[in-house]
């Protein structure tokens, strides 16, 4: 990335890295633990683009609680536990994009002398009425592709697309129309809307297409969803083709990092597997960088 050329370099921390997670239990590889060790050796800056990136996180533990979905706490998150368990309360330590959300959502108000415009919602082509849900994904994704950091925000458009591309294939097999499911409006979420060619025709535009069409026509859950991830997996480490020591670097670590936790917990086979993978691409990226 261009952008990559004024940023800080960690050396010794990206050189520390095969051996910091190797230095950890497999069945308690820690995130947070290789956070905390980051968050000492970055700038205050660079730290903060990983709390970022760990956003989707709390935007989970967010709508689980004011949704009341019932699920279990995601720890990866920044914001600790009893910020959403007292979530009334504790609405003012949330980023901004939650505050608004959760005004327009309950239609409380901010303050004694500050009304909530229940009116207001974003605009879109589609003229159709998506889930709460939905609206509070298209806040945070406008948030991330607004960032100064390229990684972050090329990593969300990604991500925004890449589960824009899933979610209409899943609504083209169960006969409902994408158009309530797709976060954004963008050229992409039209075509996905519209097109009826098995890919979308967007072989050009989207080289992992195919790779994603294959995955879900896989009908074992655990070997559909690992494939899925090994897209994810290649992006990140796309994107930081040529970052070496930079945040932009650490930031594609720390993405694979949280595939192999959540492997771990899925499926021991699959999460030893990754975490070697993770070890040895540490390593080989290591030994290139050298070379240059």
């Amino acid at each position: 990335m261009e952008a990559s050329r004024m940023m800080r370099n960690y050396y010794y921390l990206v050189a520390g890295l095969p051996e910091l997670i190797m230095d950890q239990d497999r069945k308690d590889f820690s995130i947070n633990a290789l956070k905390q060790e980051v968050r000492e050796q970055v700038s205050p800056s660079d730290f903060r683009l990983v709390e970022f990136l760990h956003l989707p996180y709390d935007n989970d533990n967010f709508l689980n609680k004011l949704l009341n979905r019932g699920l279990e706490f995601n720890e990866l998150g920044s914001f600790e536990k009893f910020v959403f368990d007292e979530l009334d309360e504790n609405i003012h330590l949330l980023p901004q994009y939650m505050q608004d959300f959760y005004y327009r959502y309950t239609g409380k108000q901010r303050s004694a002398d500050e009304v909530v415009d229940h009116d207001e919602q974003p605009k879109d082509i589609f003229e159709v009425e998506k889930l709460p849900e939905i609206r509070f994904l298209e806040s945070f994704y406008n948030l991330a592709l607004n960032q100064n950091n390229d990684f972050i925000r090329y990593w969300f458009s990604f991500q925004r697309d890449f589960n824009n591309v899933l979610a209409a294939l899943n609504c083209r097999r169960l006969g409902v129309d994408p158009a309530t499911q797709l976060v954004g409006n963008n050229w992409l979420t039209e075509v996905l809307a519209k097109s009826q060619a098995s890919d979308f025709g967007l072989k050009r535009e989207i080289d992992y297409i195919d790779r994603l069409i294959q995955a879900t026509d896989i009908n074992d859950v655990l070997e559909r969803e690992r494939k899925l991830d090994l897209i994810k997996w290649d992006m990140s480490a796309e994107l930081t083709t040529w970052d070496y020591f930079n945040i932009n670097f650490i930031l594609g670590f720390f993405v694979r990092a949280g595939i192999v936790h959540r492997w771990l917990m899925l499926d021991a086979k699959t999460g030893e597997e990754l975490f070697k993978k993770l070890f040895d691409d540490l390593k080989s990226s290591y030994n290139l960088s050298e070379k240059f």
